[in-house]
């Protein structure tokens, strides 16, 4: 989950990377802290997909 934010890439990764090296660390641990764990180390996440497809005629 981390590796992007270090890419320097988009708003959230560009922020991240303009952190200092402690000020990033901390950001990382409270990332980290912060999001649910499955038993083997993943992060669930729910999600919801709404889709239409129409023809008009």
């Amino acid at each position: 989950y981390w590796h992007p934010f270090t890419l320097g890439a988009g708003p959230a990764p560009g922020y991240c990377m303009s952190l200092d090296p402690a000020a990033r660390q901390r950001l990382m641990e409270r990332l980290r802290d912060s999001l649910p764990r499955g038993e083997d180390g993943s992060i669930p996440l729910k999600t919801r997909a709404w889709a239409v497809k129409a023809k008009v005629r």
